[in-house]
């Protein structure tokens, strides 16, 4: 009986051996500072022409931040100034020229979430996001959309 317990005591700490404590953890790449990139497009015959800013806090994979939107829309006849900002939350995958999805909140429609997502070059420092922009009135009601790509640099 005392053989037996001593083999079942070894095998049980031999099965308990397998914990790989020193796995290594997952890389980000920082991304963390401000961006900007043009934002432009044509919606129901209204032209947008706008510089988009993100400004990015980084911890690990998840981002925060600040977000602006400044420039113009122009239907031919009429300009209009385009001026916003926003808060902003969002992942950013690990390794090398990860995924990046980031929402923008706005600040004068907090229940509008505006999501893009896209990927960060690592060599160039450039996060190229797509995704849908859309313009409101001042009841938080969208009467413009633009789907677009903008490409921000450092």
């Amino acid at each position: 009986m005392r053989k037996f317990l001593s083999i079942a005591v070894v095998a049980a700490a031999l099965a308990c051996g397998g914990d790989d404590s020193t796995a290594p953890s997952a890389s980000y790449e920082n991304i963390a500072g401000t961006y900007n990139g043009a934002l432009a497009g044509i919606s129901q015959g209204v032209a947008l022409d706008a510089v988009f800013s993100l400004t990015i806090t980084q911890s690990g994979g998840t981002l925060g931040g600040s977000s602006s939107i400044a420039g113009t829309l122009n239907d031919g006849v009429d300009v209009v100034q385009v001026l916003g900002t926003g808060s902003l939350t969002g992942t950013i995958a690990s390794g090398n020229n990860p995924s990046v999805r980031v929402t923008v909140t706005s600040g004068l429609c907090p229940n509008v979430d505006i999501t893009w997502s896209g990927t960060y070059d690592n060599t160039n420092r450039v996060i190229t996001l797509n995704g849908t922009l859309p313009i409101l009135n001042s009841s938080c009601q969208v009467v413009l959309s633009y789907s677009s790509t903008v490409i921000l640099t450092r």
